[in-house]
């Protein structure tokens, strides 16, 4: 969903409007940006500073854009520019306490479905205490998404949640979510939910940086309307390998991931309970190019089966991003 030529072979009008369009979208993270950056800044332990800031931008094909959201499928593929942002401030960073707010910022810009065109604001307050090898914190985050031109979404949630080092070489988290879907459009109001979700995690720890994790979550998801309310399951298997060439840190990451959807009422345009079941492979390889700029490269394929028509498809994604952290 990512792209840098969005404009070219438009006509200089459709260029200036889209590049007013441009500054409009982008001004909260530059403005957040100046904000944080005449914050007053104490550091919290040694000389680490309790600012952090980490600024993506890149350039994505997905062959077949979707909202899984709203079940809506264009059946076309596009590319698109994406840009990305995460400010954080460390409010403590003692050893057996931590406090964290943090804003984040996402934009797609697609180069022909503009209706497709995705942003997100989050903010977030994470709270951690440890005691020994034992972890317990709660994240509370809020997320308002624009998609397209228009207000579309608004999700909060908290997600408190407990881990420790089970063994030498193997560390268990465990987790409960709320969250509340509340969508803006009149049309879509049925589609407010609340959904409950108790998850864990096992990290096998490899050494060097290694690792292989697998988690399990059961989701409950309720709505007004019973043929949009469903028990989720979704289990994942996933490795991070760094590699190190001469200087170079590189990084490979994959991971599969089975998601299962079972619907509680019939679904009136199918006349039955309608069924999800969705498989999906990732793969990226993360190496520093120069100075602070990481560029990665990312594949992602989904086989999502369903009966009903709009959730029943296949999709491919190539991504190329740049980041630099501070």
């Amino acid at each position: 969903m990512l792209q840098t030529y969005w404009c070219f072979s438009r006509p200089h009008l459709q260029q200036t409007a889209r590049s007013a369009d441009f500054r409009s979208k982008f001004m909260p993270i530059f403005l957040s940006t100046l904000i944080l950056s005449a914050l007053p800044v104490t550091a919290a332990d040694g000389d680490k500073s309790p600012l952090s800031l980490k600024v993506q931008a890149g350039v994505e094909y997905d062959d077949n854009i979707t909202v899984d959201s709203t079940d809506n499928n264009s059946r076309q593929g596009d590319m698109s520019f994406l840009l990305r942002s995460n400010l954080g401030f460390a409010l403590s960073k003692k050893k057996t306490f931590k406090l964290t707010a943090r804003y984040s910022f996402s934009q797609s810009l697609h180069q022909d479905l503009k209706n497709f065109d995705l942003q997100i604001h989050g903010a977030s307050l994470n709270v951690s205490t440890k005691y020994k090898s034992v972890t317990i914190g709660t994240n509370y985050r809020y997320n308002f998404i624009k998609l397209g031109a228009n207000d579309f979404l608004d999700i909060h949630s908290i997600k408190p949640g407990i881990g420790f080092l089970a063994a030498k070489k193997l560390y268990f988290t465990a987790d409960y979510e709320y969250q509340k879907q509340s969508f803006k459009q009149a049309s879509l109001v049925s589609r407010n939910s609340n959904r409950h979700s108790v998850s864990t995690k096992v990290f096998f720890l490899l050494g060097k940086g290694k690792n292989v994790t697998t988690s399990y979550k059961a989701s409950r998801h309720t709505t007004p309307l019973p043929e949009l309310s469903y028990w989720g399951h979704t289990v994942d298997l996933a490795t991070k390998l760094p590699v190190k060439f001469g200087e170079r840190k590189s990084t490979f990451r994959a991971r599969y991931r089975y998601r299962q959807k079972d619907y509680s009422g019939i679904h009136p345009s199918i006349g039955a309970e309608r069924a999800d079941r969705r498989h999906s492979f990732r793969a990226s390889w993360e190496t520093t190019l120069f100075a602070d700029i990481v560029g990665k490269l990312q594949y992602e394929f989904v086989d999502s089966n369903s009966n009903l028509a709009t959730v029943d498809y296949q999709s491919q994604v190539i991504r190329f991003t740049l980041g630099w952290t501070l």
